[in-house]
């Protein structure tokens, strides 16, 4: 068997720079090295491919440098040059993307399903307020009115070329998500399909913990006046569907009302500020950042007070693990993948209501909650952690045998 592992799942996507899917491609990579390291997979087995004209990260090219992968490259030749260059028997994408012609049936593809976000959550009002001019609004409302019911057959079109499709073996990351495809798709109720818990870099043998550094906080401290366990965390604000507005909403209608207004909420991922900003009423409560650097994300999520995470789907959930890790409560949508994940640690809400959003946050800034919560957080990160360190060694067993 030889293993063509498909290292543009691991770059940006249109819609962001670093996706959960992407971090999951990461992830199984350097499982794999550590496989080949520890001489149960054979360095001549693995071969990648990427677009050498996006980012990729520089300790994946580092990898392939040291142990002499053969990497191509998809903006010089086709995947299936490479395959019949290579010799190659299997493919594995983290995040399949069809539009590379891939050689369907010629060789075994392998695939992970991390949801169908489209199809249980095509749209939502929210989503206006994000729109990047009248075009895109005009669009919006022809997917949620006269054109609801064409867009959402296209969907279940589109979604089904890659879970229906036979010459295709589908992996899933969360029960949620299993459910999801078996539901929109009941041909595929007695199929299997393996499920793994979505891995972090703290399951790799080779990860180092990551340090939280004081001069990262110190730089936070200088530029935006936070102070530890002053502030709430909001992250990945660039896409709708994970909520964030509504979200801040509710803290900026919680501050009008003379409560919490000694804490700060830091929102990063955001790409256009305005669509926050636009009917802000207390701006001095907010801090809005771009993408960051994971360094200085550790650093906000080892030091804030606690973790919002209002998102609308979900087909894993990697924020809030990251948040239980250190001890740190959760207030989150109830909804998909995440009470699946976040268990008995996370105060639930409903994510469509500003008002019961609201209430979350008064009940974190109950000191007893907090506590509470706070405990359950580092129980539920073991167990958690523990699933995914013996699903992550399963998945790359299952891609490689």
């Amino acid at each position: 068997m030889k293993l063509l592992y498909d290292l543009t799942a691991t770059q940006p996507s249109p819609e962001s720079k670093f996706h959960g899917g992407g971090a999951y491609g990461e992830v199984l990579f350097f499982k794999l090295i550590e496989l080949i390291e520890e001489g149960n997979f054979s360095i001549d087995q693995l071969y990648c491919y990427y677009n050498s004209k996006a980012y990729i990260n520089p300790e994946i090219l580092a990898e392939i440098k040291n142990h002499n992968i053969k990497l191509f490259d998809i903006s010089r030749q086709t995947v299936k040059s490479m395959v019949q260059e290579g010799n190659i028997t299997r493919l594995y994408s983290a995040m399949l993307n069809l539009n590379q012609n891939l050689p369907l049936g010629e060789i075994e593809t392998y695939t992970t399903v991390h949801g169908l976000r489209t199809l249980e959550m095509p749209f939502d009002s929210i989503m206006f307020n994000y729109a990047k001019g009248l075009k895109e609004k005009i669009k919006y409302h022809l997917f949620m009115g006269v054109a609801k019911n064409y867009y959402l057959r296209k969907l279940h079109i589109i979604n089904g070329r890659l879970v229906t499709d036979k010459r295709i073996k589908v992996i899933t990351i969360s029960n949620h998500s299993l459910a999801s495809i078996k539901s929109f798709y009941p041909e595929l109720k007695d199929e299997f399909i393996p499920v793994f818990a979505s891995p972090t870099f703290n399951q790799l043998k080779k990860h180092k913990p990551e340090v939280v550094k004081e001069g990262d906080f110190a730089l936070l401290t200088q530029n935006y006046g936070l102070e530890k366990k002053k502030y709430f965390l909001i992250t990945s604000a660039a896409r709708w569907a994970k909520n964030a507005l509504r979200a801040v909403q509710a803290y900026d209608r919680l501050v009008s009302d003379k409560i919490g207004t000694d804490y700060k909420v830091v929102v990063t991922g955001v790409t256009n500020k305005k669509v926050f900003t636009k009917n802000l009423k207390n701006p001095q409560n907010f801090v809005f950042l771009d993408y960051v650097e994971r360094d200085v994300l550790e650093s906000l999520t080892a030091n804030q007070y606690a973790f919002i995470y209002p998102s609308l789907n979900e087909g894993f959930g990697y924020p809030p693990v990251e948040a239980l890790k250190y001890g740190i409560p959760v207030a989150a949508s109830g909804t998909t993948s995440i009470p699946e994940v976040c268990g008995n640690a996370a105060i639930y809400f409903d994510p469509y209501s500003i008002s019961e959003i609201k209430n979350r946050f008064v009940q974190l800034l109950d000191k007893k909650i907090y506590k509470e919560y706070s405990s359950r957080a580092l129980y539920q990160f073991q167990t958690v952690s523990k699933k995914q360190s013996e699903d992550l060694q399963k998945l790359a067993e299952y891609v490689i045998k």
